[in-house]
């Protein structure tokens, strides 16, 4: 009778991976992406603002002190990223403004916003109080401004 005989290896280590040098350089990876990266602002809307030749900038003064009602096409209200219904937008305003009686209202509504909402926005506004009130506008480049000639 004849007895297999097994090798017993004793020469080779036992391989171990460690997987927090991993999680670490993962971490890292998070990180730099969240610091990169741009981020859009909650409940921003994306709008096409119609152009202007004669808008100017605004000062960062006047910036920060500017209450945005932004309209989009479709009716959407938003009230410094808020969205807000018709009927309570008034009393919204006038608490902004006791708040802060120096604050501004800049109007931003879409290039296809009808002119008749525009105008609804704008006695709104006068009526809860604001002394001034400034349309958005996209400022045109001043080739754009000038008429196409022959």
């Amino acid at each position: 009778m004849s007895t297999m005989a097994f090798r017993v290896d004793k020469g080779h280590k036992q391989v171990t991976l460690s997987i927090t040098p991993l999680i670490d350089v993962l971490f890292l990876l998070v990180i730099f992406f969240m610091l990169t990266g741009t981020f859009k602002r909650v409940g921003e809307l994306e709008l096409q603002l119609p152009g202007s030749s004669t808008s100017t900038p605004v000062s960062e003064e006047d910036k920060a002190r500017q209450v945005e009602l932004l309209v989009s096409e479709d009716g959407l209200l938003t009230l410094d990223g808020e969205i807000v219904q018709m009927p309570q937008l008034k009393s919204r305003l006038r608490a902004i403004l006791r708040a802060d009686p120096q604050s501004r209202v800049m109007i931003k509504a879409a290039e296809r916003v009808e002119h008749g909402q525009v105008v609804l926005l704008l006695d709104i506004v006068r009526d809860a109080g604001f002394p001034g009130v400034g349309i958005g506008t996209r400022m045109k480049q001043s080739q754009e401004a000038r008429p196409q000639g022959n």
